[in-house]
């Protein structure tokens, strides 16, 4: 997900003339910044999300040059994929937001956090089990055929509908 707070650069002092270079997953410095075109281009995202995230603190606030351009590590592009693998798991932005704070901070799980990855890990449980039934019965009805008033699709939504399939609240 996101680098840990040892990567997270820090944003630079009122009159800092230089960005200071991030450092590689080697541990090397790497001296290359990144625009925020070039950045939008590598995670395959808009200009306009990266921005939306670093106002919701889904990214930490990117170095500056002098002149006030944002100029990004390389390791930007990690913040910005993991984000989008949450958000396909189900997790909404300001989750994503609290839980890269946790990340970049390092200290403890707050109660909210811990409520959050709780709650996600009763949502990815029930998933995981539509996902393994789905499974069973697209390999079944490869494996045979099946009579039209018996299909495996009707078969899915019967179990998604019973206590098998959902999470009982």
């Amino acid at each position: 997900m996101a680098p840990t707070s040892e990567d997270t650069p820090a944003r630079p002092a009122a009159g800092d003339e230089k960005v200071a270079p991030a450092e590689g997953a080697a541990g090397q410095t790497d001296d290359e910044q990144l625009s925020i075109g070039e950045l939008a281009a590598l995670a395959a995202v808009s200009t306009r999300t990266i921005r939306y995230y670093e106002e919701l603190g889904i990214l930490p606030a990117p170095p500056r040059t002098s002149g006030g351009t944002r100029r990004y590590p390389r390791a930007y592009v990690f913040y910005l994929q993991g984000a989008k693998v949450l958000k396909q798991l189900g997790f909404g932005l300001e989750e994503i937001a609290e839980l890269g704070q946790f990340a970049l901070v390092g200290t403890s799980a707050s109660a909210r956090t811990r409520a959050i990855l709780q709650q996600k890990q009763t949502e990815l449980s029930r998933q995981i089990r539509v996902l393994d039934r789905l499974h069973e019965i697209v390999r079944d009805a490869v494996a045979k055929d099946h009579p039209s008033d018996q299909s495996p699709v009707t078969d899915l939504l019967l179990w998604v509908g019973t206590e098998n399939g959902s999470v009982a609240d």
